[in-house]
């Protein structure tokens, strides 16, 4: 629209076509009402000169003082030509002035004068407008701007097209566009809009000291019972419920809809379909900020009162308790107390807030000082504060406690020292408190999971025993005691080498745990048995039906994370299973989760020694001898093993890898190390072979073949047979059956490679070229770049330098794989990356890393400019 930069005319066509039509005329009385702002002034001066360019003479007062002269010199001197007489603001004139309009005003019709008459609505001339109308004047009703206008003229403002948080602010000028340039002068005074990609945002790195001032003036306006209900409304939140404000002020909402219709009509407050809400965070903030602190906490109390007194949700009341609540206050400390109970298992980390500050405020002669201790231990060892909350318990049962609040804190420090892979200790106290004969009942199923932990990582002999024992007398429903000892027993016997029997224990585990506290062992034991036979789609929807669990306990979500990272890495998912892996690491040690540090890091040396990072993979193994226990939970002790060996045959060679195999390799061959991973069977006969020792490589080969003639279901352990035999045979069909067969990527790639190492001494070279290319072409695709550099130096040898192909383009749309499409979609929808992990069932971590992918590929730096790209694209 031509003329319309500034804005003053966008939404305005109609109008102006309507004052077209009555020039054209030649004749008629025009009235025109708008409030304040709207552009009615404005209007009238883009028509004036309208009309001086179609040849009318022009008649303006220069304000309500010259009117009347304007008026006396039309009644003395009729026009000798087309007329247009405009008067604004009539509703500061005289009463003499307009009598003596309507007064002429009849006269005119017989006339080429057109007469165009505005005031702000509402505040006078009344009779004359109404008396025009009568007589047949045209109105016009300068309305506020609608929503799609108001949108253009913000991205004429702001230069840009806005984004949602920008539209929310530029709603509080309700469409007067004076107000929306009065704001976006203050914005532009802040040098608080930024503009990429053509959208406009706000800036949230500056004070918007300006705009703050604005919106306060716009605040300051109204009467004092409107800013009365507002300070009352701001502290019950940006969005509010009438009645609860009503309440608050010892009202109804009748008697406060006057104050109400008022905060609506100044654009402070908006109605949504279920309450009503501040426009925008800046005059939420402004409106609570001009509560001083004292009667703030007082109406947070207040508010808190109010909800716990009708029966509201305790976490919502909590919301304001936190705020208000005081030292010794009863009802209201009980009232964060049952919101921490309410939200320990999804929310652990408001549930740790929450009871520490009911114990916070709790009077240490207080006789609920040591459950609220229990309650806030409790919340502290959910959200993963290991260490606060192991310190909290020891301190309370350095006083006289009662026996049964002290037995629940002696558990809560057992189960702090089992995260932290204290074994010994935690089975200690276990066992105590067993041995205890008023141990209240509701805590022995407890207590008792405990102790079969802490047995699984201190004594396997005693745990098998004590498992054994709990499976022939807990029988019947599910029994999350039961669940932990088939888990136990699952544990040792894939360990010892029985994955058959192990896979069967850890179903029957996982179908009779019935909580979601802590860890959720029996599930991931499950799902990391699946994994290692490569029954990677089974595996996936274990670890889904994990994380979309109702618990976000932190045991369980790191437990999880690096039981998805070992599976990532077996599906040659390589990337995001070092993601899965950082992200558990560094919540482990900033918890003192040591049970986890171990297996993480033992994923991140197999990803560094996959990637070609040597240091990285030295580093990581070197760190996990130091945390590895006794016997595997997580993982088994041969897993640990084997990572231990593959690094430091690559960092220090042959000899010296079999070293470490000098006392084990004998229980390593026997463990279940070719089932947890079948892949090992291959990697030990070559480096057996290489080294001369054919004892070793036989019994490699003997332990593997048994396992898959024992377990004829697992395609998995077949296959790692058949690789082993055909290495130790140099038989080429075997290899390449392998190559077809295995179900894990990296090990077909080994196989492959093998066959084309095996082949390269034969006549016909194409067969050994073709085969170390098929072993490339994988190796590059799950991102094994150390693997592949070995595969390209053993093409060059072969007079071969052909690289392969990739698979998809390097940038653009097209280049983004399923996953990557599927979150940018989401992110298009507006959806958070805890919303996609939730939908896609992975980590926020790992949507993290999808979208810094997708970024570099699209040549982007924000989810702004992946929505625009988005949209364009479609």
């Amino acid at each position: 629209m031509s003329g319309n930069r500034d804005g003053v005319f966008r939404g305005r066509e109609g109008e102006r076509d309507l004052l077209n039509g009555v020039l054209s005329a030649g004749t008629g009385v025009v009235l025109v009402d708008g409030a304040a702002g709207t552009g009615k002034t404005r209007l009238l001066a883009e028509i004036a000169a309208l009309a001086a360019r179609r040849g009318f003479a022009v008649a303006t007062a220069q304000d309500e003082l010259d009117q009347p002269f304007l008026l006396a010199r039309l009644a003395e001197r009729e026009p000798d030509g087309p007329t247009l007489v405009v008067l604004d603001d009539l509703h500061l004139a005289e009463p003499g002035t307009l009598a003596a309009l309507r007064a002429l005003l009849p006269a005119s019709t017989h006339e080429k004068v057109v007469w165009l008459l505005a005031r702000r609505r509402g505040e006078g001339a009344d009779r004359l407008f109404a008396a025009a109308a009568g007589r047949g004047a045209v109105r016009i009703d300068l309305r506020p701007l609608a929503d799609n206008v108001v949108e253009d003229l913000v991205t004429d403002l702001a230069g840009g097209v806005p984004d949602q948080d920008l539209k929310a602010l530029a709603s509080t000028a309700q469409g007067n566009p004076a107000a929306l340039f009065g704001l976006f002068a203050a914005l532009a005074q802040d040098g608080q809009v930024v503009v990429a990609n053509e959208v406009a945002a706000l800036r949230t790195d500056r004070s918007p000291r300006a705009t703050e001032a604005l919106l306060r003036d716009r605040v300051s306006a109204l009467s004092g019972k409107a800013r009365h209900l507002l300070q009352v409304a701001s502290v019950l939140g940006p969005r509010f419920e009438p009645g609860d404000v009503a309440e608050m002020l010892a009202s109804s909402t009748a008697i406060l809809l006057p104050a109400l219709d008022e905060v609506i009509g100044a654009g402070v407050v908006t109605s949504l379909d279920d309450r009503l809400a501040f426009r925008h965070d800046l005059l939420w903030r402004l409106v609570v900020d001009s509560v001083p602190q004292p009667v703030r906490r007082a109406l947070h109390r207040e508010a808190g009162e109010m909800l716990l007194g009708r029966g509201d949700s305790a976490v919502i009341a909590a919301k304001h308790l936190l705020h208000g609540a005081q030292r010794g206050d009863a009802r209201s400390i009980d009232g964060l107390v049952a919101a921490a109970k309410a939200v320990l298992w999804n929310a652990p980390e408001a549930a740790a807030e929450l009871a520490v500050r009911a114990l916070e405020l709790t009077d240490q002669a207080s006789a609920s000082l040591v459950h609220r201790t229990v309650m806030a231990v409790r919340a502290l060892t959910a959200a993963g504060k290991l260490t606060a909350a192991q310190a909290l318990a020891q301190e309370a049962l350095s006083r006289q406690v009662s026996p049964e609040p002290a037995a629940k804190l002696r558990h809560c420090v057992a189960t702090t020292l089992l995260l932290g892979a204290r074994h010994e200790e935690s089975l200690e106290i276990s066992e105590a408190l067993l041995r205890e004969p008023d141990l209240a009942p509701e805590l022995v199923p407890w207590v008792e999971i405990t102790r079969l932990m802490g047995l699984l990582g201190h004594d396997r002999r005693r745990a098998e025993e004590l498992a054994e024992v709990v499976v022939r007398t807990h029988q019947g429903s599910p029994d999350d005691v039961l669940a932990t000892a088939l888990a136990v027993l699952a544990a040792i016997a894939r360990d010892t080498g029985q994955p058959g029997a192990a896979l069967e224990l850890a179903r029957e585990a996982a179908q009779s745990s019935t909580s979601h506290d802590l860890s959720a062992y029996p599930q991931l034991l499950l799902a990391t048995l699946l994994a290692g036979l490569r029954e990677f789609a089974d595996a996936d929807t274990v670890v889904r039906r994990v994380r979309s669990g109702p618990s976000a306990v932190v045991t369980r979500e790191v437990m999880t994370a690096v039981v998805q990272a070992r599976i990532l890495l077996q599906a040659g998912r390589i990337e995001e299973a070092a993601v899965e892996a950082r992200a558990a690491l560094t919540v482990a040690e900033e918890t003192g989760h040591e049970t986890v540090v171990a297996p993480a890091l033992a994923v991140l040396a197999m990803v560094a020694i996959h990637t070609g990072d040597l240091p990285a993979a030295i580093e990581h193994v070197e760190r996990c001898r130091d945390h590895v226990s006794a016997d595997g939970i997580i993982f088994s002790r041969a897993y640990y093993q084997w990572t231990d060996v593959l690094v430091t045959y690559v960092g220090s060679g042959l000899e010296k890898s079999l070293a470490l195999l000098t006392d084990e390799y004998p229980a390593l061959v026997s463990s279940g190390l070719f089932a947890e991973e079948p892949r090992a069977a291959g990697w030990f006969t070559r480096r057996a072979l290489e080294a001369g020792d054919e004892r070793l490589a036989k019994a490699v080969v003997d332990r593997a073949e048994r396992l898959a003639e024992q377990h004829p279901g697992f395609p998995a352990v077949a296959a790692a047979a058949v690789h082993a035999r055909g290495l130790f045979d140099a038989d080429a069909k075997l290899l390449e059956l392998a190559a077809q067969q295995h179900r894990d990527l990296w090990a077909r790639a080994n196989a492959a490679e093998d066959l084309g190492v095996l082949l390269t001494g034969s006549p016909d070279r194409a067969e050994s070229v073709r085969a170390l290319e098929n072993a490339l072409a994988i190796y590059r695709e799950i991102g094994a770049s150390r693997d592949s550099a070995r595969v390209l130096g053993r093409l060059r040898k072969l007079g071969r330098r052909r690289r392969a192909a990739p698979a998809r383009p390097a940038s653009g749309w097209s280049s983004l794989d399923d996953t990557e499409r599927a979150i940018a979609n989401l992110v298009a929808k507006g959806q958070t990356n805890r919303q996609i992990s939730t939908q896609l069932f992975m980590s926020p971590h790992t949507v993290n890393f999808h979208l810094r992918k997708i970024f570099r590929k699209l040549g982007i730096s924000s989810r702004v400019e992946l929505v625009m790209r988005s949209r364009d694209d479609q």
